[in-house]
């Protein structure tokens, strides 16, 4: 599968592939009757849509197949599929995305549009939870539910424990030390099973909870690179009775702080930027469209969704251009929506693309772009 959509855009590969492309997003909520019979319906209905679109067999076929319903996700939850040549490349579950009517897309290129704005944004990072006698690490990605992956660390608790098995004998120097030992063991392992993963997946949070000892002695052993991105919860959540919704929660909490952060940062950038003397920023449609025809565009910030524009995408650099351009007329391959061609020229050139909330662009700018150079300075009159 490919890799999902981010904070850095889609996966450019994505449009590099040739042949016909279709997507469908779908409500695969459940819940009640009504809405098990209308899962079961997708297939059909779908299918005579792409059929309208002239999508192939194979496309129908493989797309059909992936609609099924969203098993153990509270509603509403959505289903976005991706098939290329018969293949399926991508299938995403969005959580908390009420689709009210299918919507299905047939092209050259794939429209991403819906599963950008759903995962925009997102970051992966780690759960940690630290016993004496070992640990868990879990992989996650903020807008994606369920665990990406997981890796343990299992000591030996007899091992661990078996001073204290013997009366008298774990206040004595020598059993206490051993036990320490493998305690500090344990947790030398489980910091660089952390380490690992942080730097294999590019995380930008971890949080580390369980024995007070234990995650101290972990916290410790991280590598220097990721101890600043470390919060300690002070839960033991490797025990019996703990809480675990309210473990959850307070997980989500520092995830949602990360989020905040980030959209403060894009709203501080524009705000430094804005003024008679930008040159390092572009502001509405016209100067997007310009600075990714360029390749200056580093983040292209949307506010308003630009679906009253249209634009035409190019099967070469620069990948876009206006409906009116005369230039490039050798490379056009259509006209689009413009969040579609937008999207799909960000992500052809390195781009990062966020969705962001109203307050974070100027009023009345739907639309910008921070810029990877400035703009050359006007000349003089």
């Amino acid at each position: 599968m490919a890799s999902r959509a981010g904070s850095t855009g889609i996966d450019a590969s994505l449009y590099r592939r040739e042949g016909q492309w279709c997507t469908a997003l779908v409500d695969v909520s459940l819940g009640t009757t009504a809405a098990q019979e209308a899962v079961d319906a997708l297939p059909g209905v779908v299918g005579k849509l792409l059929a309208s679109q002239q999508a192939s067999e194979a496309d129908i076929a493989a797309l059909a197949e992936a609609l099924v319903p969203a098993q153990g996700h509270a509603s509403p939850v959505a289903r976005f599929v991706a098939v290329n040549n018969g293949e399926v490349v991508l299938d995403e579950l969005i959580d908390g995305l009420k689709v009210e009517a299918a919507d299905v897309d047939c092209g050259p290129f794939p429209n991403l549009v819906a599963l950008a704005r759903a995962r925009g944004g997102q970051f992966p990072y780690l759960v940690a939870e630290a016993s004496k006698d070992g640990g868990e690490v879990r992989l996650y990605h903020s807008s994606v539910q369920g665990v990406g992956e997981s890796r343990g660390v299992t000591g030996d608790p007899e091992e661990a424990h078996h001073a204290r098995k013997v009366p008298g004998r774990y206040d004595e120097p020598k059993n206490r030390s051993n036990t320490e030992e493998i305690w500090r063991r344990n947790a030398d392992e489980l910091a660089k099973q952390i380490d690992e993963l942080a730097r294999e997946n590019y995380v930008r949070l971890i949080v580390l909870a369980g024995d007070i000892k234990a995650r101290e002695l972990v916290a410790s052993k991280l590598g220097s690179a990721h101890k600043p991105i470390t919060s300690i919860l002070e839960q033991h959540t490797r025990t019996g009775g703990a809480d675990q919704a309210a473990f959850a929660a307070a997980v989500q909490g520092q995830v949602d702080e990360v989020l905040g952060r980030d959209v403060e940062e894009l709203s501080k950038r524009v705000a430094n930027r804005t003024g008679n003397d930008r040159p390092d920023l572009a502001l509405g449609f016209d100067e997007v469209v310009a600075a990714l025809q360029q390749a200056q565009a580093d983040t292209v910030l949307v506010g308003q969704y630009q679906d009253d524009e249209t634009l035409m995408a190019l099967d070469a650099d620069p990948w876009l251009c206006g409906e009116d351009s005369e230039e490039h007329s050798e490379s056009v391959i259509g006209s689009w929506p413009a969040p579609e061609v937008l999207l799909r020229a960000t992500a052809l050139t390195d781009a990062t693309i966020r969705y962001v909330p109203e307050g974070v662009l100027p009023e009345g700018v739907g639309i910008a772009a921070l810029l990877r150079w400035p703009n050359a300075a006007e000349p003089a009159t």
